[in-house]
């Protein structure tokens, strides 16, 4: 072999393992995905794949505020939450593990792309980044917003992009503007959810397209990430930014930051909801059967109320009708059982005999179902069933109530409820200790007087 052949035989060994490394290097660094393990599991792929992305603790001394906020937030405690982590636990017995990470994709989004959630994990060996869950830069790292589909990949070169179109140059990281971020396209990946079998069983974001709001430009930040005068950065101008608490209906149920604050929060966004309306005759005579009419109108909300996980919300109406003096109750609809659940077929009061079913009770929810009968896992329904009401629209229910014997005044008053979960479903996942944490939030009321002829 002549000299040059050598040389050029030599130069493309080293171009060919030139190549090799930049693919590996390529590879480890390209966008992510965070539905399974990184193809090369390798401790330096898995550094460089770390490298990309920060603890929330270190966005604090820049952003107090926003971090303050997320701090006592639903999305810091997604990773928290005992019923989550018992949900998952028994998704994945049921499922001998297939159920794999359709939870936690979007619950701890990189752990599950760091490979770390496994089936049968624990939460204790996961590093701080998992421990975290739906942190900073998951957010301000996503690249791509596939609805109901979690978050499939992320952004590596450590720009963080946001919805602000002049942001501050920093020491610390590159920031970029991305209109997407005012709008709701980057909440649908986790506020639809299309389960293993391909049935859509929250459906959030598309309720949202179906409505006023969609059309009108109107998105989810405007009530759930709402407006404020402040510095989105302690160097920064003061601007318009948004609330980074996420306020939406759930609440922690453990001892954890802001809960308190959280309560008053969704207080306020349950209060501003909906509308409440009553027909009820001024008079009624005696021994005679009536009837009054309810509406709830959905006039304010981008979305069905109840919305997202339905199969554990409870929206209901109450109804009392008392003697004047309170001392005698002739009617009552929406109360509950001595173990705190309505009294429909859920009741073990009502099962056992030793309560009647509220038959005219108006319970706004949903229902997992499979070949036709309702189940209580909705990973595994092949279909959903709605009692809900679409934005912009309105349910009306007719009571008919019994006729009163003797002459007077009566007192009636219909109230709107909500709760996040039915005492019944912690007690069947074996949380019971979590039921009285669950508060009751009263919507609406009204109240009026009849008189008796």
């Amino acid at each position: 072999m002549h000299g040059y052949e050598k040389q050029v035989l030599r130069l493309k060994k080293r171009i060919t393992i030139t190549l090799g490394i930049l693919f590996v290097v390529l590879t480890a660094c390209r966008d992510t995905q965070p539905s399974g393990p990184p193809t090369d599991n390798s401790p330096d792929s898995l550094a460089l794949l770390r490298g990309a992305f920060s603890m929330p603790e270190n966005c604090q001394p820049c952003h107090p505020n926003h971090f303050s906020e997320w701090q006592t937030s639903m999305h810091a405690y997604a990773f928290e939450d005992p019923v989550f982590f018992r949900l998952n636990e028994i998704g994945q017995e049921r499922s001998g593990n297939e159920l794999d990470q359709f939870c936690i994709k979007c619950h701890s989004p990189l752990g599950s792309m760091f490979g770390e959630t496994g089936p049968g994990f624990d939460r204790a060996d996961l590093s701080e980044l998992a421990q975290k869950g739906i942190q900073c830069d998951v957010c301000h790292l996503i690249k791509n917003f596939d609805r109901g589909h979690s978050i499939t990949e992320f952004r590596t070169d450590r720009i963080r992009r946001g919805s602000i179109a002049d942001p501050q140059a920093n020491s610390y990281h590159d920031s970029e503007y991305d209109a997407r971020y005012s709008t709701s396209a980057i909440c649908s990946p986790c506020h639809d959810i299309i389960s293993p079998l391909g049935v859509r069983v929250e459906a959030t974001s598309t309720e949202w397209d179906a409505s006023l709001y969609s059309a009108m430009g109107l998105e989810c930040q405007a009530c759930h990430m709402p407006l404020y005068s402040g510095k989105a950065a302690t160097d920064g101008p003061q601007r318009e930014v948004h609330r980074h608490t996420f306020t939406g209906v759930d609440i922690p149920l453990t001892d954890f930051p802001g809960k308190a604050q959280t309560i008053e929060a969704v207080t306020n966004l349950l209060q501003n909801s909906v509308s409440l309306s009553l027909q009820a005759p001024a008079q009624i005579n005696a021994g005679e059967n009536w009837q009054i009419a309810v509406t709830v109108g959905n006039d304010r909300t981008g979305h069905n109320i109840p919305s997202g996980s339905t199969f554990e919300r409870q929206m209901w109406l109450e109804v009392r009708l008392l003697s004047a003096d309170g001392a005698q109750v002739y009617f009552e609809s929406g109360y509950l059982d001595d173990n705190g659940d309505l009294a429909d077929h859920h009741s073990e009061q009502v099962a056992n005999g030793d309560l009647p079913e509220d038959l005219q009770l108006k319970l706004y929810t949903g229902k997992a179902m499979l070949n036709g009968n309702e189940i209580p896992f909705f990973w595994e329904a092949d279909a959903v069933e709605l009692n809900t009401i679409p934005a912009f629209s309105s349910d009306h229910t007719v009571y008919t109530l019994p006729g009163i014997q003797t002459g007077g005044w009566v007192a009636l008053s219909v109230s709107l409820k909500f709760r996040a979960f039915p005492p019944h479903v912690l007690r069947a996942i074996g949380l019971p200790e979590l039921v009285r944490e669950v508060p009751v939030f009263l919507m609406e009321s009204i109240t009026t007087n009849i008189e008796v002829l």
